[in-house]
């Protein structure tokens, strides 16, 4: 996953293994393979001192932001251990935030309402090519198959709050992407640029400022992260 939402109070990581996406981008990668951190390392695996975690009314808590929860990899075991334990602080906000929002489906009977159900989607507009190119950067779902499970989503008319993560944001097709983000209409919306010069394929910087306007003016609550120039722009500066 990215690194994102300095607003958050804590992270929390009740879960160990590596994370299947390997997206080239991961903050998390970038930090095991240079302490060789074990504990994200091999099988995905409940971490059961983890359980002992207690958490203050009012927080906003990230879940397993070295990894994905929702990854199909993981037992279904894990993740009814971590929603129960949620279940204990029900006065405490807790961020998940994941690449396969489809497997949100399966347990949104169980994930307790004080849960944000967040899902990455850095781009849209796919076409073949595209398409061949994102699985370059990443073994996770397809951003354009998140869409589809959101959407299936707000079908289900749940009580969690909703949030999308644009980050690190990748060349877009504006119409397209705007009316996807439109359709999903999630509680609230995080756009940034890459924080880690992984010379990925952005957009122009004002291309991004223009989604984030029509966001705005169409009443979307939008955190901005890192916004600068495109790579590629600011090579020919």
């Amino acid at each position: 996953m990215s690194r994102m939402f300095s607003f958050v109070d804590s992270t929390w990581n009740p879960a160990g293994g590596a994370c299947p996406h390997k997206c080239v981008y991961c903050w998390g990668r970038r930090l095991q393979r240079r302490f060789r951190l074990e504990k994200y390392q091999g099988e995905f695996r409940l971490v059961k001192k983890e359980l002992k975690r207690r958490f203050k009314p009012g927080e906003l808590v990230f879940v397993q932001d070295m990894s994905d929860l929702w990854a199909w990899e993981v037992p279904d075991s894990i993740i009814q251990a971590v929603l129960d334990h949620i279940r204990r602080f029900p006065k405490t906000k807790f961020l998940l935030l994941t690449k396969n929002p489809e497997r949100y489906i399966r347990f949104i009977s169980n994930i307790p309402v004080n849960c944000v159900l967040g899902a990455t989607v850095e781009t849209n507009g796919w076409t073949e090519e595209r398409r061949d190119f994102y699985a370059q950067i990443s073994e996770a779902p397809h951003p354009e198959d998140r869409i589809k499970a959101l959407l299936r989503i707000k079908e289900l008319e749940t009580l969690h709050q909703t949030m999308i993560s644009v980050e690190p944001i990748l060349e877009f097709d504006f119409n397209t992407f705007l009316s996807d983000l439109v359709v999903v209409r999630p509680d609230f919306i995080v756009i940034g640029y890459d924080n880690y010069n992984c010379r990925l394929p952005e957009p122009p910087l004002e291309k991004t400022k223009q989604l984030i306007a029509a966001l705005e003016e169409m009443g979307f609550q939008v955190y901005c992260k890192t916004l600068r120039k495109a790579w590629q722009e600011a090579k020919t500066d």
